[in-house]
Formats: C-alpha cells, structure tokens, sequence
C-alpha cells in the first residue's frame, strides 16, 4: 500500500475537532492497524507507473463501426481513474438499471472507502426511483433526488473502515473493495417514447474518498466523471411493444437435455488458480456415488436452452454448510455442433441453511476461456462431457453477518479472484413437440391494461410478458396447463387453459391490487443511566401491493407513531429515543407493532458507571481494607483445542495484557477468610477486540475464588467465564477454570508472595470447554467444545498486593468506564461502535486468535472459499 503525497494530486479535507478526537482515539485503539493509513489510492510514492497512463474515451461517444470517428470526435481525458456507465436501452414504462463503475486506467491498487455521487439526468425521458450498493448496507448508502439530479453519499465512518482493516489482517481479505467494481447501481423508470434517448451525466464536482480512514479524496485532476445514455429503440409498425417479436415467444422446444455434475470447484478470493482449487469447495463427482448436481432442461430452436429443474446437494464446506440455489433456474446457449454451451444464472448460497446468512451472485460460465481458466466440451461423446468455467463474475452482495463476511472476504468485487469450474455430463434428445398459443389481454381491476406483466408456463416451458396494450401470446405444448401472471403491485394469479395444436386458445385475465402486509422487527441497545436509548424499528413490506399503515415504537412510558408507506418488498425504519437518567435504571420491553404484526425485544438501563467496576464486571461491594487484596494482570495468555506444548499455544493464543503497558487490564479484588479461601468483591476484564476484528465480552458473572497461603506462596483462582461473541448473548459459551501455583498438566505456575504480597503465575492446562456458541462458523474456528484434556491452556501473571487499605481497593475496582465512557460520547457524535464495541476477553479473544491465527481462519478455507 503506497503513502499519500499532496504533490501527487491528493488532497486532505479539514476535520471538526470531534471528527480528529475519533481519529486519534481509533490510531490508539487499532496500532496494529496503523498501516492502513490514507493510501491505498497509488498516488504517491511513485508506485504507480504514471507514464504508462492512458486516454479515457468517452464510451458514450463511441461507436463500434466506427472508431475512427469517435477518437477524433468524442471527448478525451487524461485521467488515472474514471466513473463511468455503459449505454443501455430500455422501453417506454420499463425500469432500467444502471451499473456505475470506477475503472482505473493505471495499473494500480487503489482503494474506495466513500464517495458523493452527484446525477443530472433527462427527467423528460427518466424518472429516478432508487439506488443500492452492495459495498456496504443500504442503510449506509444516503440517496437524495429532485427533478432531474440525484445525489448519492456513501460515508462510512473511520471505525468501520478500522475495523474492516483488522477484519481482513486476519482472513487474508481485502478491508476496502478497489477499482474496476461496480460502486452502485441506479434505478430509473423510463417515461419518454419511442426514439428518444436519456443522456445520465456523473457531475464533476462528486467525489470519492480513499485510505482506511476516508479523509483523503481523489484530486479532480486524477479521477474523471463521464455518464451514459439509455436509448429508447424506435418502435416497428408491427412490433406495437418495440422489442422486435410483438410480446410473442417464437422459440419452439427442438430437444431436451439432462445433466450430472462430474467435479468442478467454486472458490471465492483467491489469487491463483492452483490456491483456488486447495482452498475452494469440489463440486460432487456423480460416478463415485456422491449426490451430484443435476440439471433437467428444454433446448430451443434458436439455440438456447432453459432449465426445468437445477438442484444443488449441501456442500460441505468445513466450517459449515452450503445450500446452493438457482431459484430463478439456469439458462444459456448450445452449439452442439460446435462444441459449445454456456450456463448462465444467479446462484444463491445459504450458510448453513440460514436465510439471515445468504448471499448472490451471477455466473456466466463458457466452454472457452474465461480468465485464468479454460473450459471445454465434446457433444461427439455419449455421454457429452462438458467444462464450463467462469474467472470473470464478482461477489457485491454479502451475508450481512459481520463474522461470516469477515471470514468470506465478502463481498469480493475483485475480477479474476473468483473462481468457478462445473463439469458436467450431458445427455440430449430430440423432441417434436406439438404446440399451440395461448393469447389474450392482461388489465388491472378498472379494466386499464398492464404493460410489462409476466406470463410463464408453471408446468411447461416457456414465458414472456405483455405489450404496451397488454396483449401476450406464447407457444405452449398441447395439453392442459396452468399459466401464472404477475405483475408489480399486482397479486400473482394462475389459470388453467387447454391448448390444441395449431390453434390459439383466447384467455383474458383481470390481475386484482395487491395486498401490503408491513412485517415489523425491533432493535434496540443497552445503556447507563444519563445515555440516549434508542428503539430502532424496521418496516417491511412483505406483499406486492402498496400499502399505508401507522406504525408504532415504544418504551417503558416513551412512544412514537409514524404513517409509513410503502410498495411492495420497500423497507423503512421508524426510530425512538429516550434520553434516560438514573431513576429510569431497570429492565424495559421495547415494542413495534403495525396493523399486521408486532414484535418486541429487551432493553436495560444499568446504574451510572461510578456504581460498577466495569462493562465486563462484578458490582463493587466497597471491600473495608481489612484482609482484602488486589491483583492487577502482569501477562500470560489463552488458547483452545491446541494439541502442542507451551510455546506452540502460547504462539497460537492471546496474550493477556500487563498493567504496566495498558491501563486496561484484568484486576481482581478481594477478601481474604481466616481459613485462607478468599472471594472476590470485583472483577474487572479489559475491553479489547481480537485481531480479526471479532468482537468479544468476558465475564465472570459469579464472581471468582480460590485459596492465598502467604507462608507457602501458594494461590489458586477459580470461577466460570462467560464469552459472548460480538456481546450477543446468543452466540456465548461458558467454561470453568481451576488455576494454580503448582503444576497443571504441561504447565507450570510460580510464586514469590509473602505476607505483603507479590507476584504469582497461576495457570490450568486441565480445563475443558463443554459448551458451544450454537453458531456453526464461529463453533468451527474455535473447536468448540473443546473437550480433550491438556490442548487447553490458560496461563496468568498477577501482582498481588495483600492487606491493602480501603483506599487502594476502591481505585483497584475502578475499571477504565470513564475512558470508554469518552469513546461512547464519541459514538455518540456520529461514529460507530469504536470504544465501547470494542470487546474481547479471555477465553474467546484466545479462543478467536488461536484458531484463527493458528489454523488460518478454516472458515476462510473452507465455506469461506466456497462462497469466498
């Protein structure tokens, strides 16, 4: 990654002051991450070959008939990068979409973390309905629009482009997507007629921002911004809808095909072919008994083909499982006679089956060569065999789940570094099949037709959709058959029709409005008293017609109601805050309920921070001074599921951090009995995050315990520790540690403590970890439960001060709240989970770290390279 010269074209924007408190406080937190600095845009340092720059043509100026022409006409730009589109056409009433890209023009790395997109569009020929990126979460992407311009921002803020950075130390991934990627996509409707053309031009004054915190920007001299136009064919005196065949379908089923899948890989980010095939996840081979991928489907007689039916067995991908669908089935084109087919489609995968895991993306597999890979066929075999390989599609969309993503390196935009080989078995048949037509008008209730409604064969084979009259008419096999018709904001309706050959069999259908149903979730965080509680509510409507419904958030005696109004599969969030104080401390119900649904969660409001010892601690019960003692973390280290000796767990584990070179570190306090047995009055574990950027919270719920004999120097420290992956306390597990001065398995603990106090090492290399998170992935990496004695291992030097007076005990308790309190105020301005997000702890930071440093994120190997 190149540094950022202001010479070389970068300029640095000015920041508010609370912006530059976020930043130092994020270079403190994340040192290990320092290097990310601004930039990864090449601009620099030279490393970027600036010689070998080349000439932008506008590619909307361009023609392929005549190049010439166009380089002496079109517009030229002497850039680095460049934001452009390509030309597209699209009908009267059509939504059309827009794919904006930034290219680089150099051979150069460099880095996307923001930009203000700025549109000025035709609004006598588009309407603007949207936009989406698949860079980050929609909610993130702030769109704005008037007439005919738009203005669209992604600014993420510099804690989530750290943490991306510390995500992608560990999985080997990239934290920022890079040039030559599709940064959004916009939507527009077509409004103007037949013959005209919509020019969409990217104002110059949008900018995009590089480097891992944002704050350097592309000078204008490096990155140009073009546009594209959207054409809008000239409509045929016969073709009453413009595309060229009048609404009608007039491919005739010739054959049909099946096939079985014969090996073949997918692989997500990887380099080169070879680390794509270790890495990535084998398609079922049919031969050696496995359940293979299968595929049934009609050829045409223009020579393409549709699938009837594809299914995908489950994938084992290591750390978890792999649904793969194609739901909208798999298309493409056949030549047997060239030896040549094409698969095409959008596959869907399901990380363990979960529908709130799952991603897309598109293939476009060939028989030729396709990047790094070469595919094959030969239609001469019986059966024909078939290679079809794809080195050139992107992965936009993610999971959503920020360990899952991590471990994938999702969404992976990087061309070249998917990866996808499918070897089939292909057998074919000649059909004749008698077909007839089935044809008719589609109109709304009010008797108005509907342009642009799909109607598809459910049974059969074969779709189209109406014209600007609302007329279809579409092939289909003699013989009884149920059609479907859908349109937007229509109900989808299905009729039967009896189709002779050689005749066409009239059937008018009426599509009825269709129903809103708004479905509601809630979300709402933990806070101390004197903090702002805010109630998210989430708005969705599930049904295909528009609806309008009020809306309702509320609680404890707080409430908001909203009149949301919404289309079908449209989102929106309705919000409640609640500025608490110290008599509002106690458990809430927050609440969201629309006409169709409700939902609920749970919501605290803990004492002030002055009344515990910490976000990861026992309530302090003031210990008196007399027989009490403190202890403060001087070191050692965690690992899980480490068969190997000291240094080798001590390799793969967590350190623990030492008083003396991080104010947050662990600190006991305690009381001491006559018998010798002590119990502790507060426990207090630092708040870290692991190198992954997994976020963990440690804590001993019970308290702790355990024996201090000053004449023998001996002490031991027991209790259970809860781990909650990312705070959630539905991915936690428990474990229970028993440690000593003496000898525990392969470990070996000291101790110099007399009647004042001193330094111990206690450790436990005998613990075993029964419990699971429940969360296959994380469950995987952390081989959980990890219950063979001795590959465990905990190891902790302690200061111990004995006898200490009430004084030094109270400072003991006092836990770093009133940093991460500052941290929190600053979250509070505007950025996002920085210090008080910032969690991590003994037993899963080790437990995170030792797997993932030690077995090299197996997520990442295994369903991280299937779907990564």
């Amino acid at each position: 990654m190149s540094g950022i010269d202001d010479n070389e074209g970068i300029r640095t924007r000015a920041l508010p002051v609370p912006a530059v408190i976020v930043v130092v406080v994020t270079v403190v937190l994340f040192t290990a991450a320092v290097g990310f600095a601004a930039g990864s845009v090449g601009a620099g340092d030279g490393s970027a070959d600036r010689t070998d720059r080349t000439q932008f043509v506008n590619p909307s100026l361009e023609t392929v008939d005549d190049q010439s022409a166009s380089l002496s006409t079109a517009e030229t730009v002497s850039s680095d990068y460049v934001v452009t589109a390509d030309d597209t056409e699209a009908e009267p009433g059509e939504r059309v979409t827009v794919d904006v890209e930034a290219k680089a023009l150099i051979d150069d790395d460099a880095e996307i973390t923001g930009y203000e997109l700025l549109v000025e569009y035709d609004d006598e020929s588009l309407a603007f309905t949207d936009a989406e990126t698949f860079l980050a979460d929609d909610d993130d992407l702030d769109v704005e629009s008037n007439d005919s311009s738009a203005t669209v921002e992604l600014d993420p803020s510099a804690f989530e482009i750290v943490g991306d950075e510390l995500i992608a130390a560990a999985t080997g991934g990239d934290s920022s997507v890079e040039m030559d990627v599709t940064i959004v996509t916009l939507e527009f409707v077509v409004v103007g007629e037949h013959g005209e053309s919509a020019d969409i031009d990217f104002e110059q004054e949008s900018t995009m921002q590089s480097g891992a915190t944002a704050l350097s920007e592309y000078d204008d001299d490096e990155l140009h911004w073009d546009g594209t136009t959207v054409d809008i064919p000239e409509a045929d005196d016969e073709d009453s809808d413009g595309d060229g065949d009048d609404g009608i379908s007039d491919d005739v089923q010739v054959g049909e095909l099946s096939a079985v899948s014969q090996g073949g890989f997918v692989a997500f980010d990887e380099e080169t072919e070879s680390e794509a095939e270790s890495e990535g996840v084998p398609f079922p081979v049919d031969d050696d008994g496995d359940t293979p991928v299968e595929l049934t489907g009609a050829i045409f007689d223009d020579g393409t083909w549709e699938s009837t039916d594809v299914s995908f067995p489950t994938l084992d991908a290591g750390a978890a499982d792999a649904e793969v669908e194609a739901r909208d089935g798999l298309s493409g084109e056949i030549d047997q006679e060239s030896d040549e087919l094409t698969v095409e489609g959008e596959l869907t995968v399901l990380v363990d089956g979960d529908e709130d895991r799952q991603f897309s993306f598109d293939i476009e597999a060939v028989t030729a060569d396709s990047g790094e890979l070469s595919g094959s066929a030969d239609f001469g075999s019986s059966p024909a065999t078939v290679s079809a390989v794809d080195n050139e599609y992107v992965v936009e969309d993610r999971t959503g789940d920020s360990v899952v993503d991590g471990s994938l390196g999702l969404p992976s935009t990087q061309e070249g570094h998917n990866w996808l080989q499918l070897d089939l078995e292909i057998e074919t048949e000649e059909v004749d099949v008698a077909t007839g037509q089935a044809a008719g008008v589609v109109e709304d209730e009010s008797g108005e037709s509907i342009e642009g409604a799909t109607v598809e064969v459910v049974d059969g084979v074969g779709a189209t959709e109406t014209d600007g009259d609302g007329a279809y008419e579409l092939p289909v096999e003699v013989g009884t058959h149920e059609l479907r018709f859908d349109s937007d904001s229509h109900a989808e309706k299905t009729v039967t029709v009896d189709v002779t050959e050689a005749e066409t069999t009239e059937r008018d259908v009426t599509l009825e409005a269709g129903d809103a149903e708004f479905d509601v979730e809630i979300d709402a965080e933990d806070v101390t008293a004197a903090e702002t509680l805010v109630v998210t509510g989430t708005v969705h409507n599930v049904g295909t017609g528009v609806g309008s419904q009020a809306v309702t958030v509320s609680v404890g005696e707080e409430s908001t109601t909203e009149t949301v109004d919404l289309a079908g599969d449209e989102s929106e969030t309705v919000s409640l805050e609640w500025d608490v104080d110290e008599n509002d401390v106690g458990e809430y119900t927050a609440t969201i309920e629309s006409v169709d649904d409700s939902a609920s969660t749970d919501a605290r409001v803990n004492e002030p921070t002055d009344s515990v010892d910490g976000s990861n601690g026992t309530e302090d019960e003031q210990p008196d001074g007399e027989n009490t003692f403190a202890a403060h973390s001087q070191g050692g280290f965690i690992s899980f599921a480490e068969d190997t000796d000291r240094e080798g767990a001590l390799e793969a584990g967590l350190g623990f951090p030492a008083e003396g070179d991080d104010d947050e570190h662990i600190r006991i306090v305690g009381t001491i009995n006559d018998d010798g047995s002590w119990e502790s009055t507060s426990t207090s574990f630092p708040n870290l995050e692991t190198d992954s950027g997994i976020e963990a919270e440690v804590d001993a719920p019970d308290g702790l315990e355990g024996t201090i004999d000053d004449e023998t120097g001996e002490m031991t420290v027991e209790g259970a520790l809860d781990v909650a992956i990312e705070g959630d306390d539905d991915r936690q597990f428990t474990f229970e540690i028993a440690t000593t001065t003496g000898e525990s398995g392969s470990l070996s603990g000291t101790s110099d403590l007399d009647e004042d106090g001193g330094t111990v090492t206690v450790v436990d290399n005998e613990f075993l970890v029964d419990d699971t998170t429940g969360d296959s992935i994380i469950d995987s990496e952390l081989d959980l439960p990890a219950t063979e004695e001795g590959t465990n291992w905990f190891e902790l030097e302690l200061e111990t001060e004995l006898d200490v007076d009430e004084e030094t005990a109270a400072e003991a308790s006092e836990t770093d709240e009133e940093d991460s309190g500052d941290e929190e105020d600053e979250a509070d301005d505007g950025t996002t989970g920085a210090g008080a997000g910032i969690v991590t702890g003994l037993g899963l930071i080790v437990g995170l770290l030792s797997v993932v440093s030690a077995s090299g994120l197996l997520l990442a190997g295994g369903i991280g390279r299937f779907s990564s």
